[in-house]
């Protein structure tokens, strides 16, 4: 019985999680975010060095930083820490660095996303 009560609860949770994100999905649908030039320019952990020197031009860091870190690929970028970052580019490290998390934070969302579609769909 107790094995019963385990199952239910772990279903209940994960209705609960699964409206949770049909909710925060439909709010990010429905809401109006006006353009950047950040916006178009994609970057992921398997982004050439092309995309990551782009998309720090579409956000407007400095020539300076665009080329210190513009040599690096999309999993190179992701893996320094604050510290890397403000050594590399003292002035606008820390700017790069809440950048990168908020990317981070993105793709992070987008997969999880994609996982909870995959297992509804099964």
């Amino acid at each position: 019985m107790t094995m019963f009560f385990a199952l239910q609860t772990v279903l209940v949770i994960n209705d609960e999680l699964l409206q949770r994100l049909a909710k925060k999905r439909n709010l990010i649908d429905q809401m109006e975010v006006p353009s950047t030039a950040g916006n178009s320019v994609p970057l992921n952990y398997h982004s050439p060095s092309a995309e990551v020197k782009a998309w720090l031009i579409a956000k407007g860091f400095s020539q300076r930083t665009v080329q210190s870190l513009g040599v690096l690929n999309g999993a190179q970028l992701f893996s320094l820490k604050n510290e890397e970052f403000c050594r590399v580019c003292s002035l606008e490290g820390e700017s790069v660095y809440m950048q990168i998390l908020g990317q981070k934070s993105l793709l992070e969302d987008v997969r999880k996303v994609s996982e909870l579609e995959t297992v509804r769909e099964k």
